[in-house]
């Protein structure tokens, strides 16, 4: 299959909806982004922040659909960015029993007067008031929520019947999750969708609603990514290829190798993204945009460059420049209170 890679104007907008910081991203500071030849940090005074600086790309009314999920906890949303990327738009986040002023702002500037905000979870994700605000704004909303997040995760992936691949990830932890949501998310330029869809395991159990639903549903590529999706793939089915690292790092690094022109796309990847393995807000909006510009979410330590991440830059730069091209641009997520300046460097100087 061919990527669909879509332009990532996301330092043009930054540029135009606030400054742009020259040297090292402060500890706090509103959203911008920090320049460095190729590279661009991303970030925001906290998650939300981020959250809203990553969605600039859409600015202008470019986006089809918000998808919204609760600020404090990752358990409905781990499944998100496929939707995300299908349906043409970002990933937010709020508080659970408010919509904040500044992602009411934020919806406001990506969102076209005809779009839709996806809901994830229930009422106890996502309150009732949230939802009132998001409607009062003009805009259309659907919820998207089951039982629990592994039910969540299946009525997303019903949302995306174009899909042909499933990843597995362990639905109790969320470095494997955000790494997969940017490879399921990617559009393939065929069929202009998504090219797969994110379920979850309960640990090291598939779980019945995940059990369930792929017994429903034909896929024609299964990845089990991480060794506990792999250990819980492994007692219930047979046929599923294995992604699974030493550790988070590793595992996000073998998950950005499916990149490559020779595993699941006929062209290289050009673009990157960053962020810290260590929590999982700035991933998660990350992770969407990503897979919308058809480029992997890779992890970092805080402090350093994890030498798994460096050998998948260096594998990805290597694709690039035997099809003639380079890595354009390198994403990283975050504040320094996240990644810092010397993580940042390290990546952008890896990919350059």
């Amino acid at each position: 299959m061919r990527l669909r890679p879509r332009t990532l104007g996301l330092v043009a907008a930054l540029a135009m909806s606030s400054a742009l910081v020259a040297g090292a991203a402060p500890a706090t500071a509103s959203p911008g982004v920090d320049l460095k030849a190729a590279g661009a940090r991303v970030y925001g005074a906290d998650r939300v922040g981020t959250a809203v600086a990553a969605s600039k790309s859409f600015s202008g009314g470019k986006a089809a659909a918000v998808v919204l999920t609760r600020s404090d906890t990752y358990a409905d949303a781990l499944a998100g960015a496929p939707l995300a990327s299908d349906k043409t738009g970002p990933v937010l986040m709020t508080s659970r029993t408010a919509l904040q002023p500044e992602v009411a702002a934020a919806i406001k500037d990506v969102l076209a007067s005809t779009g839709t905000v996806y809901l994830l979870g229930d009422g106890n994700a996502l309150s009732a008031d949230v939802e009132n605000a998001v409607k009062a704004l003009g805009y259309r909303t659907q919820r998207v929520s089951g039982a629990d997040r592994l039910s969540t995760a299946v009525e997303i992936a019903k949302l995306l019947p174009a899909a042909t691949t499933v990843s597995v990830v362990n639905g109790w932890n969320f470095p494997d999750g955000l790494a997969a949501g940017a490879l399921m998310g990617v559009v393939e330029k065929d069929t202009k969708h998504s090219i797969g869809v994110v379920l979850l395991s309960d640990g090291t159990n598939l779980g019945a609603p995940t059990a369930n639903y792929l017994a429903s549903r034909q896929f024609q590529t299964k990845l089990a990514v991480g060794g506990t999706a792999v250990t819980a793939v492994g007692r219930s089915t047979a046929g599923w290829a294995q992604l699974a690292g030493a550790d988070r790092y590793e595992t996000a690094a073998l998950v950005a190798q499916q990149f490559t022109s020779n595993a699941f796309f006929d062209d290289a990847t050009t673009v990157l993204g960053v962020a810290t393995g260590e929590n999982w807000p700035d991933a998660l909006s990350g992770s969407a945009l990503m897979a919308y510009g058809g480029g992997p979410m890779l992890l970092t330590a805080k402090g350093s460059l994890p030498d798994s991440t460096k050998r998948a830059i260096d594998v990805l730069k290597a694709d690039a420049a035997a099809g003639g091209k380079s890595i354009t641009q390198v994403l990283v997520f975050g504040s320094e209170n996240s990644v810092s300046r010397a993580a940042y460097d390290a990546a952008v100087a890896a990919a350059s």
